[in-house]
């Protein structure tokens, strides 16, 4: 009823709702966690879509003409409004427009093993203990894969205990809430919570991701968290994660392998001066753990893989590593009901469990996932270690 289009609002009630596509001003269609479709409603006229989104995106501090046909707006901290108008799109179409509600509700990860059947307990465990000691992770996908959420839900627990302290980074407005307080009312995490701000013109700073990764090192956190990487940032967040940081992030990515690809890519946006294999060879090192979701044919979301890359192979140009955790589809699942299980089928490497081991992690927690790891093996590796290393200094 605020933004005089109440059609809307019925919709955005819907505890499905997920987002509403305007491919023009009436052609209105809806996607909800059970799937998409067409509405009976529409605006009155393409004047009219136009002047509606115009009013949303002010909302958000944007205002959409034809200096910038194309934009986003968020609407408090529960909408992300996209959209464009012309030159963009054709005049007759009015406007065309995304509006995502933002994930609202807290999931567990009970949820996410029993209800949704997203990952195994076993991977949940794994990634809460990489979190917890050191190791950076990235979570990869598509668009409405739920990477983020699960992100979030990972590490909600993590703070919630308020022991490691966090810097949240986020475009624009808050989706991530990591804020727990006790039943007194007093906070328990140990969070700060940023956005960005594009600059409106010369006399105001332009506040973005990259700059919020620098500032973060000097509020000295546990665990930095670029709730998504889409450029020159992932360079900082990477030099970050090289300096000790456990870097947790998102990105747009259709397999693991392209998660590194992607990260190749916005990380030459920042630095060209460094070798495209030296450059993937410290990405990989930043990010030894990559976690792949995706949204199946039945709409369930599933992680379906987790990987651990070893290193980068300069001669072959290649990642290497193995997966970790992979999600078995079984032959009786349907376009309607995808069946299937969750299972680990391979250990990670002995590299992975003595970062582990010398961050803290115990010895039995480690053995979950590579049994032959010991205190033997830990100090030959050592031994390697420092072999390699003078070797490398002397020359």
């Amino acid at each position: 009823d605020i933004f005089e289009f109440a059609f809307i609002n019925k919709y955005l009630n819907d505890p499905d709702f997920e987002e509403m596509n305007g491919n023009s001003w009436n052609d209105i269609e809806v996607v909800t966690s059970k799937g998409y479709y067409k509405i009976p409603e529409s605006f009155n006229s393409p004047e009219h879509a136009r002047n509606t989104i115009r009013k949303m995106m002010q909302v958000g501090g944007a205002v959409l003409d034809e200096a910038e046909p194309t934009l986003d707006s968020f609407i408090g901290t529960g909408l992300r409004l996209t959209a464009s108008i012309s030159p963009v799109v054709d005049e007759e179409a009015g406007v065309v427009f995304s509006l995502r509600k933002l994930s609202g509700k807290m999931i567990s990860k009970a949820d996410l093993v029993e209800k949704y059947d997203s990952y195994s307990s076993e991977e949940i465990e794994f990634l809460d203990m990489c979190l917890r000691h050191g190791i950076s992770v990235l979570f990869g996908g598509a668009t409405s894969s739920g990477k983020s959420s699960d992100m979030q839900t990972i590490l909600h627990d993590i703070f919630a205990e308020g022991k490691l302290r966090g810097y949240i980074i986020e475009e624009n407005t808050r989706e991530l809430d990591f804020v727990v307080r006790d039943e007194n009312g007093r906070t328990i995490s140990r969070v700060v919570h940023t956005k960005t701000r594009e600059a409106k013109n010369s006399n105001t700073l332009d506040v973005d991701s990259d700059l919020l990764v620098k500032t973060s090192l000097r509020f000295h956190p546990n665990i930095i968290v670029p709730a998504e990487m889409r450029g020159k940032e992932a360079m900082s967040a990477v030099e970050a994660a090289l300096t000790g940081h456990t870097v947790a992030s998102s990105a747009h990515v259709q397999s693991v392998t392209k998660a590194y690809e992607r990260i190749l890519m916005l990380c030459q946006k920042a630095n060209n001066n460094i070798t495209e294999d030296m450059l993937m060879s410290i990405i990989v090192e930043a990010f030894p753990v990559v976690v792949f979701k995706q949204q199946l044919e039945d709409k369930s979301r599933r992680c379906m893989r987790i990987f651990e890359a070893t290193g980068y192979n300069k001669r072959e140009q290649m990642i290497e590593g193995h997966i970790v955790f992979q999600f078995f589809k079984s032959e009786e699942s349907t376009a309607e009901k995808v069946i299937g299980f969750h299972r680990q089928v391979s250990s990670i490497s002995p590299r992975l469990c003595q970062k582990l081991f010398e961050n803290g992690c115990e010895m039995n927690l480690i053995n979950k996932y590579n049994p032959s790891f010991n205190m033997r093996s830990n100090m030959q590796g050592n031994k390697d270690f420092i072999e390699k290393f003078i070797n490398v200094d002397a020359n």
